[in-house]
């Protein structure tokens, strides 16, 4: 019975023109954003792959120079798209993208797409996750509205009932009947984006990739479970089929839109983010004072120019291993911070799946905070690394030479190119399991609603 319920409400579906009309949007939509994100992801992968490869022949291509000198060329280095960044962008547009390598300074990223964008991106990029995330679950409520509601509006409601038809069966097969729409919209879009992540991901990379995409597809599974259940339950509930449909529209609009905004400035005023100026201004006075304590507890001086010149390479290095600990305090709690604002959102958020999703999405697609936070401290670990290379070498073998020792180029090159590895499939989940868990109480909730919305179901 509830098959037969299931292949007549589908059958319904084509009739009235609802899933061809809004499925098919709906996958166009999807399959736009899948393409034009792998095309634009494997031209920006080989631009940044050549640019990279290309700056560090740079590098060690210097010919004979004074460490010091070398160390302020530097060099640039590119985060790694990661290949699920075609589903879900999410800070990547915003973030930055390459960081520039120099001595003495923590720069900050640049190159940030958000940059260049017009206002109209204050609405979303168009990618899968935001086609999956706003209009699926409005496709959802505009298929099964009347689900149950237009059944009763008709009288059908009261012949099924006749029939001895059980409120849990009808309830189900309604269920299955949407599922099977949202399923034949989603189906090809999921083929294109295996395709798409299988020629995008590195070999040794593919298995953690397809796990990433697995919890994914859990994690929008429970989303949109949620808003099939919620629909089939303000149906059941609902006297008229257009009073279910203002009702969900609402449901729809606070859970997708006012919630997760009002979460998110809410968030920002209460885990206020200091202004670049400010941030600066107070790194530079810590900066100066941790340098100059340093210069008197190693050399008993106030100033550098205090200092004999065959002092200078040794005077760099204390100066260079005190700012460390200056740039780690600053630009680590601002990291916290930024982290803070996250969990603040999460909890005030708690009323929309949306904001749970969003956070398990951006997570197991490797563009998230956590993302970001881990390749700005392999860039970091990497730009000391040449720092500390270059002023062992001056101390060591320039002596009183100072600023007019040369070194030979073979120098250059004990400096390994940047290489970088994200945090695991794993280590993502464990950072946003709290996420999962609540998408799978939303879900529980909303079937438990659905469920008992069946039981008092009344034919008239």
């Amino acid at each position: 019975m509830i098959a037969v319920i299931a292949m007549r409400d589908f059958r319904g579906f084509i009739r009235d023109g609802r899933l061809p009309w809004l499925g098919g949007l709906a996958l166009l939509l999807l399959i736009v954003s899948i393409a034009v994100g792998w095309r634009l992801q494997s031209d920006t992968a080989a631009e940044r792959a050549a640019t990279e490869e290309k700056g560090y022949a740079t590098w060690v291509g210097q010919g004979p120079k004074n460490p010091h000198s070398a160390a302020h060329l530097g060099m640039h280095v590119f985060k790694p798209e990661p290949p699920l960044a075609l589903f879900d962008p999410g800070l990547e547009p915003f973030a930055g993208q390459t960081v520039w390598l120099e001595a003495h300074r923590q720069n900050d990223f640049g190159f940030r797409p958000a940059q260049d964008a017009t206002g109209l991106r204050r609405f979303g990029d168009l990618s899968a996750a935001y086609v999956l995330q706003l209009l699926a679950p409005l496709i959802l409520v505009l298929i099964g509205f009347d689900a149950l509601a237009g059944e009763r509006e008709q009288g059908t409601l009261r012949q099924l009932a006749s029939l001895g038809v059980a409120p849990s069966r009808l309830l189900w097969g309604k269920a299955l009947a949407i599922g099977a729409a949202a399923a034949a919209i989603l189906a090809p879009a999921v083929v294109l984006s295996l395709i798409a992540l299988y020629q995008a991901a590195a070999v040794g990379s593919l298995a953690d990739n397809l796990a990433r995409l697995g919890w994914i597809a859990i994690g929008y599974g429970l989303y949109l479970g949620t808003f099939l259940f919620v629909t089939l339950a303000v149906s059941a509930a609902a006297p008229r089929a257009r009073g279910a449909l203002v009702a969900l529209l609402a449901i729809w609009t606070v859970a997708t839109i006012v919630v997760p905004r009002a979460a998110s400035e809410a968030a920002h005023a209460a885990l206020p983010t200091p202004t670049r100026i400010d941030f600066m201004n107070a790194l530079g006075v810590d900066l100066r004072a941790a340098q100059n304590k340093a210069l008197e507890d190693n050399f008993h001086v106030k100033s550098a120019s205090q200092l004999p010149m065959e002092e200078a390479p040794r005077a760099l290095r204390v100066d260079d291993h005190a700012g460390y600990v200056v740039f780690d305090e600053h630009y680590n709690g601002l990291w916290d911070l930024f982290e803070r604002q996250r969990h603040l959102q999460e909890w005030l958020g708690v009323a929309s799946p949306l904001v749970a999703l969003r956070g398990l999405s951006t997570s197991m697609a490797g563009v998230d905070l956590a993302h970001q936070r881990s390749f700005a401290t392999a860039a970091e670990s990497h730009r000391r690394l040449i720092q500390d290379t270059m002023s062992e070498n001056r101390i060591a073998a320039g002596g009183s030479e100072a600023y007019n020792y040369q070194a030979s180029p073979e120098l250059w090159a004990k400096v390994p190119p940047f290489r970088y590895e994200g945090p695991s499939s794993a280590e993502a989940l464990a950072s946003s399991w709290p996420n999962l868990v609540t998408l799978a109480a939303g879900f529980a909730l909303s079937l438990l609603a659905a469920v008992v919305a069946a039981r008092h179901l009344r034919p008239f």
